[in-house]
C-alpha cells in the first residue's frame, strides 16, 4: 500500500516535522553541492541594489512500491523580483517540442540506432551568471546581520536559469 506523504510547505514546517532529522539533511545535501558547485559567496548587502529572495521547497521521493525513497530539498530564488535589465537581460532557452522527440524515437526504433539518456545533477547550478545577483540567505544557514550571497551561478527559480544552462551547455 502506498503511503500518502503531505511535503512541508514551509521551512518551518519541515524543521518542527516528524522528519526534521531528514530534512535537515536534505538541506545540508543541497548546500554542499552549493559549496561544491561554487555557486555563491557571502558579502555585505550592497546599498541600493535589490536582494531577490529565496524558499526552500521539500519533496518526499518514493519508490515504485510507494515507499520512501529519499528526502529532496531544493533552494529556490524567488524570481519574480528580479528586475529586467538589472538582474537579467535574456531568458530565452529553446527548447524539444514533444514531437520532434516522438519522431526522433520512431527513426530510432526503425533503424535500430542505439539511443542513449543523461541526468545532470543540479542541472541549472551548472549555468554561469553574467549579472550580479544578490540573494538572501536562506532560512537554516547561519550569517551575521546584512550579509547576503552574490551569486555565481544560476539557482532555480532565477528567470534566466534555463537559458545560461542552455549556453554552458552548447558551448
Amino acid at each position: 500500500m502506498a503511503l500518502i506523504i503531505k511535503d512541508p510547505v514551509t521551512y518551518e514546517e519541515a524543521m518542527l516535522g516528524s522528519d526534521a532529522i531528514y530534512w535537515k539533511k536534505a538541506c545540508a545535501e543541497e548546500l554542499e553541492e552549493f559549496v561544491r558547485q561554487n555557486l555563491f559567496i557571502t558579502v555585505p548587502r550592497p546599498a541600493g541594489r535589490k536582494v531577490v529572495g529565496c524558499k526552500w521547497v521539500f519533496k518526499t521521493k518514493l519508490e515504485e512500491s510507494g515507499q520512501i525513497e529519499r528526502y529532496k530539498a531544493w533552494l529556490v530564488a524567488q524570481g519574480f523580483s528580479q528586475i529586467p535589465g538589472v538582474d537579467f537581460n535574456e531568458t530565452f532557452a529553446p527548447v524539444v517540442r514533444h514531437q520532434t522527440l516522438q519522431m526522433l524515437l520512431a527513426l530510432a526504433n526503425c533503424y535500430c540506432w542505439h539511443i542513449h539518456q543523461i541526468d545532470v545533477k543540479s542541472t541549472l547550478l551548472n549555468g554561469d551568471l553574467k549579472n550580479e545577483i544578490f540573494i538572501k540567505i536562506p532560512l537554516g544557514v547561519e550569517a551575521k546581520e546584512g550579509q547576503v550571497w552574490l551569486l555565481h551561478k544560476a539557482l532555480y527559480g532565477l528567470k534566466q536559469a534555463s537559458r545560461e544552462w542552455y549556453l554552458k551547455l552548447k558551448g
